[in-house]
């Protein structure tokens, strides 16, 4: 009972950080996921494929809600990256399912996404406080490496909030343009990977029913993010975005280590 008590609210979270309110928080998502259903009969590996469909239900409420603002220019360039990103993550993906220690691997993928948050967060700050205004990376550069990183990591852990974030919130977008584009990103990527799931084994163990059942709570979430949202002035929610893809990034730093640990 415990076990999906925890994955309920791991689905009402998904509603939640799609709204626009989640920063980084929808990382905790896969892993709550994951350890709850390691207490049920479908077992952790079934975390992937059950919350894909919920995830791109998550971006189609997103979508219809700021369907109006979104501005598609600002991640066109990330979209040809992004799919070599989920080919390559694809690749990654069947080899790890092949491997004997999939946690290893699993955690040093967490420990990047945490590193990575972390150094991305700093350094905007960092030139914020020293006033510098040009970008560390021109493009298309910058465009390859966050849409080839982006690819890679939504595939193996739908763990790619933090980076599209990261990529986003330099370019000072109005905090509804700033969901709605990530809303069509995210669409657009989640959706790319359902092929590579089904032809992974991914959605063998998973009732179609159950994801139905679970689907009122990613509304829910939804409804109560958007709610919040528009309580919230531009420059507290900015502040709140990247203060939450920080904490996150230290909390999988913190999280991966202990782990790595453990299994060294």
């Amino acid at each position: 009972m415990l076990a999906w008590a925890v994955i309920c609210f791991a689905v009402f979270l998904i509603g939640l950080t799609k709204s626009g309110l989640g920063g980084g928080m929808g990382l905790i998502v896969v892993p709550m996921t994951a350890i709850a259903l390691a207490w049920t009969p479908l077992g952790s590996e079934a975390a992937l494929g059950l919350l894909l469909p919920l995830l791109i239900a998550g971006d189609l409420l997103s979508i219809g809600q700021y369907r109006k603002v979104f501005d598609f220019s600002k991640v066109k360039p990330l979209l040809i990256p992004t799919a070599a990103g989920v080919i390559l993550g694809s690749l990654l993906l069947w080899w790890i399912h092949k491997q004997e220690n999939q946690q290893l691997i699993s955690t040093l993928m967490r420990l990047e996404i945490g590193l990575e948050s972390i150094f991305l967060v700093s350094l905007y700050w960092w030139r914020q406080y020293m006033g510098m205004q040009q970008k560390l990376m021109s493009e298309p550069a910058r465009s390859i490496v966050t849409g080839t990183f982006t690819g890679v990591s939504t595939t193996l852990a739908h763990a790619a909030g933090p980076i599209i974030a990261a990529y986003l919130l330099p370019l000072k977008l109005d905090r509804r343009v700033f969901v709605g584009t990530t809303a069509v990103f995210f669409f657009l990527a989640n959706t790319s990977k359902l092929p590579t799931y089904y032809m992974a084994g991914l959605f063998d163990r998973i009732d179609w029913r159950l994801t139905l059942k679970l689907l009122p709570l990613v509304i829910l979430g939804a409804a109560c993010g958007f709610w919040l949202v528009k309580r919230l002035t531009d420059q507290s929610y900015f502040r709140f975005i990247y203060g939450a893809v920080f904490a996150v990034g230290w909390y999988l730093v913190i999280e991966s280590m202990g782990r790595l640990v453990g299994l060294i």
